[in-house]
């Protein structure tokens, strides 16, 4: 019974791990993004 609960439990977190993921909306990060990102913060300049 117990391993139900906590089953239950990690089912609603995933669920709502997804849904805020959906609503959001994001786009993965792509190679260019993380080098300029990475190139941005090396030379010390910010946006």
């Amino acid at each position: 019974m117990v391993t139900y609960v906590c089953l239950a439990i990690l089912f609603l977190f995933v669920l709502i791990r997804a849904v805020r993921f959906y609503l959001h909306n994001r786009k993965p990060v792509t190679r260019e993004d993380s080098d300029r990102t990475l190139y941005t913060i090396l030379n010390g300049e910010r946006d």
